[in-house]
């Protein structure tokens, strides 16, 4: 028998801190009967965002070249399920990046601007 777990106001249920370390902090949300939910922090993703946005301001005034650096992504974002990135490269959807890379979603990752 398969239980769902409605996971829409999670964030605000009770998290215990389990781990942390300089790349990430881990948590533990206690399901009860020996379950639980395990999220992953990932704090090396500030300083990324930061450099990405300092090179992104950089940018201004360059013309675009071959081997040009457009961003830079997280593999927690690039294989997180939100924005299925790897999911449609892997179904041979290259637009799909094309198009996110475009978005505001990935604004925080660009370090070059223009469209791509």
């Amino acid at each position: 028998m398969t239980q769902s777990l409605d996971l829409r106001n999670i964030d605000g249920a009770a998290w215990e801190l389990e781990e942390v370390t300089p790349h990430y902090r881990r948590w533990l949300l206690p399901l009860g009967e020996g379950r639980f939910i395990r999220k992953t922090e990932f704090l090396a993703d500030d300083e990324l965002v930061e450099a990405n946005r300092q090179a992104f301001n950089d940018s201004d005034g360059k013309r675009w070249g071959d081997g040009q650096i457009v961003a830079r992504v997280p593999l927690n974002k690039l294989y997180g399920a939100q924005d299925q990135i790897m999911e449609k490269l892997r179904e041979g959807d290259r637009d799909h990046l094309k198009w996110w890379l475009n978005s505001e979603a990935a604004r925080p990752y660009r370090t070059f601007k223009g469209r791509i």
